[in-house]
């Protein structure tokens, strides 16, 4: 097993530029195109919809295919995991006139609580003002994705999934498109039965929401200078639990087993969250300032889970 910090990234940002090479006639023409289906891109998607459905001539010029999401997942969702906590009023701004029972949530925020963990206790503590989350509602992320992607589709959004973009076209100093992955390879990258050669992707326009680390976001931020702060990372681990007892409230906890001072430097926390009767999603996130290279998120949220406090409440899940 490597380590992070024995990982070598050998790809440099060059690597992930191209020009077109597909012949004329087999390039697929779109007007725009977004990569990534998950809740940026989508929610990207159908603004721009809507529009188009306001300017049906503009809608015209940009070809057959006005607007085109590539989705490296098998469907919409697929790639997204956890629950989380939604402020509806980002659904309101989207789609003027939805009521709360529309939208894609599960339930409503009724209780919440912070506790600080040590090895053997968690104290319940005051809840931040910045982490109030009085009329926020919990969803599930690949839920919220579905129900965006029919939104989208319903507006004549086209939705290509199981295609990753691998490269972004350039022409000049100009992105006219993304390149997608080759399917159908090994994990030596030998071609299998069912090799299909990826393709080029013309765009007029090219929207990148791969989310916070996506390969052709940080390969055009370095090339074209985008982004003028430096970017603050965490990393997170999620699960989602099948359990036998209802969740009754939102948890956030920091403290242990996360390790503090000078020496140690980890900042963050977990988080709890209901989703439904007998579902819920746990999580740790741990900011990438911390001293101890040699440091496994993954095994921190085991040691996480291993907690009396929360322990109880997964018991039977």
């Amino acid at each position: 097993m490597t380590r992070p910090s024995e990982f070598v990234f050998e790809n440099s940002v060059g690597d992930f530029f191209t020009e077109p090479s597909d012949p004329m006639d087999e390039r697929i023409e779109v007007g725009i195109c977004i990569v990534g289906g998950g809740p940026a891109g989508l929610a990207a998607a159908v603004r721009i919809g809507q529009l188009l459905k306001e300017q049906p001539g503009l809608a015209e010029r940009l070809g057959e295919i006005p607007v085109a999401v590539v989705e490296k997942g098998k469907g919409v969702g697929s790639h997204l995991l956890s629950g989380a906590v939604v402020n509806p009023l980002v659904f309101r701004q989207l789609f003027p006139g939805i009521s709360v029972e529309e939208m894609p949530f599960i339930q409503p925020v009724e209780d919440e609580a912070v506790y600080y963990m040590t090895r053997k206790n968690a104290m319940r503590i005051p809840t931040p003002p910045t982490m109030w989350n009085h009329g926020n509602f919990i969803a599930s992320v690949s839920q919220m994705g579905r129900w965006l992607s029919e939104k989208a589709e319903e507006l004549g959004i086209m939705i290509v999934p199981e295609t990753a973009a691998s490269k972004l076209l350039v022409s000049g100093s100009r992105i006219v498109g993304v390149r997608t992955g080759d399917k159908g390879r090994d994990r030596e990258g030998g071609e299998l039965t069912n090799f299909e050669p990826g393709g080029d992707i013309i765009a007029r326009a090219t929207i990148l929401a791969e989310g916070t680390l996506g390969h052709l976001s940080m390969a055009a931020i370095s090339k074209f200078g985008l982004r003028e702060n430096p970017q603050v990372w965490e990393l997170g681990v999620k699960e989602v639990w099948k359990v036998p007892k209802q969740l009754d409230r939102l948890i956030h906890t920091m403290g242990w087993p996360l390790r503090g001072g000078r020496k140690y430097r980890e900042f963050g926390g977990s988080f709890i969250y209901p989703m439904g009767e007998d579902h819920l999603s746990l999580g740790l996130v741990i900011g990438l300032d911390y001293c101890d290279a040699t440091v496994s998120v993954h095994d921190i949220l085991q040691e996480f889970k291993t907690h009396s406090f929360v322990r109880e409440i997964l018991e039977g899940g």
